[in-house]
This record gives C-alpha cells, sequence and structure tokens, in this order.
C-alpha cells in the first residue's frame, strides 16, 4: 500500500522491458505509479502480476502517443493529477525501433513514426505534466536513452536521431530549468535484454546481458539515493 513517502511516478513505455522491471520496481517501494503503453494487455498483465506479489497496483493508461493529439497529452496529465494529485517523477522509456538499416532504406512512415514516439511524444507530454510536478528539486524528468545508437551512429537510422534529440533536449530542458527543478536527466542504462536487443542482435541471447531488474534498480537508487 502507499506510505505517507510515498512518490508519484509516471513511466512511457510501461509494458517494454524495462518498463515494466521498473513499473515492479517503484510499486514493491510503496510509491504510486501510472504506468503508460499503447500496449493495453501488456499493461493488464503487469497490473495483474504487480497485484498477485502483493504490492500497490500501478494505474494504467492506455495511449497511442504516435497517434494521440496535443489535447490528449493535456487530458492525460490532468487526469493523473485528479486521481493522484502531483507527480513526482516522469521516465521517459517509451521508444520505436524495427531494425538496423541504411538511412536510405529506412521507409518513411517508419522513419515518421519512431522521430514522432522519441523526440515530439517526449516534448508534448513533458510540457503537458510540467505543471502538475512537485515544486521540488527532488522531483525528476528523466530521458533512458540507448548509448550504443550514439556510439555506433550508423545504421541505427531514426531511432538513433531520437536518442540524440532527447540527449539535446534533456540537456536543454536542464539549463532552462535550473536548480529549481525538476532536476533532469538523461541516463544510458547499461545493455540489457529487450525487444530492441534482440532485434538489433538477433544471435545473442537473454545471459550476455545485465539482469533487467538489476537495471531497474540502477535507476530507482539514481532517482531515490537509495541503495543497490
Amino acid at each position: 500500500m502507499a506510505t505517507d513517502q510515498s512518490q508519484n511516478w509516471v513511466i512511457t513505455g510501461a509494458a517494454g522491458t524495462l518498463g515494466q522491471a521498473l513499473v515492479q520496481a517503484v510499486t514493491s517501494r510503496g510509491h504510486e505509479c501510472v504506468a503508460v503503453d499503447k500496449n493495453l494487455s501488456g499493461l493488464e498483465a503487469l497490473h495483474d502480476s504487480v497485484l498477485a506479489q502483493g504490492h500497490l497496483a500501478p494505474a494504467l493508461y492506455a495511449i497511442d502517443l504516435v497517434g494521440a493529439k496535443l489535447d490528449d497529452y493535456e487530458k492525460m496529465a490532468e487526469a493523473i493529477e485528479r486521481d493522484f494529485g502531483h507527480v513526482h517523477h516522469l521516465v521517459h522509456l517509451a521508444a520505436g525501433f524495427k531494425a538496423l538499416r541504411p538511412l536510405l532504406h529506412q521507409p518513411p512512415q517508419e522513419w515518421m513514426e519512431i522521430t514522432h514516439l522519441g523526440i515530439h511524444s517526449a516534448l508534448w507530454l513533458t510540457q503537458a505534466i510540467m505543471p502538475h510536478m512537485v515544486k521540488d528539486p527532488q522531483a525528476s524528468i528523466t530521458f533512458v536513452n540507448g548509448r550504443v545508437a550514439l556510439e555506433q551512429k550508423a545504421h541505427w537510422g531514426a531511432y538513433g536521431l531520437s536518442q540524440a534529440a532527447r540527449e539535446w533536449m534533456g540537456e536543454t530542458l536542464a539549463r532552462e530549468l535550473g536548480p529549481k527543478g525538476p532536476t533532469v536527466r538523461v541516463w544510458h542504462p547499461p545493455m540489457f535484454y529487450s525487444e530492441i536487443t534482440a532485434q538489433a542482435w538477433p544471435a545473442t541471447g537473454r545471459d550476455e546481458y545485465e539482469s533487467v531488474s538489476s537495471v531497474a534498480d540502477q535507476l530507482i537508487h539514481l532517482l531515490l539515493g537509495e541503495q543497490i
């Protein structure tokens, strides 16, 4: 159950590999969490899994961030504050990736959808949530980025562009908000097995990566200062 010290989290891409692990980690610590993803069945399975473990079940918000209009983001932010109060932590995990391919071979529709999800939706959701965030430097906005796409630029296409843009966006927002907060971070997690790694390197196995639960705990440690 929620405690007096519980905080409200909004996590996009919550039905994904790291998203699920992060929601599990957040709710196991007694925090409220709004899990955002277009995959409703994935969200429902996550909800049932958390509940079965005896933890505070996350609230589910199913939305296709690619197809959402600007007022959809505003409605979501207003609904979150109405039902849960101010937001303490906003974590941008949602990302799109299809396959490693040269820029000249990436279909235009694929390019548009991946960049829209990685860049535009992250900005618009941040703009919508910002007025509803706790006025405290300990509040946070976190862009979770894949370092490999920034270091090995070839063949990452729209996903690579999105990661570079989020890097710039996070650093710029941090400078603009300054010390009064919320604290803005761009975080590069260690490599973990996910849909993206499976598509990019199908010959690798789960055992070759760090466990996703460990990665989620590292992010919790970063944001809350907990020991891991």
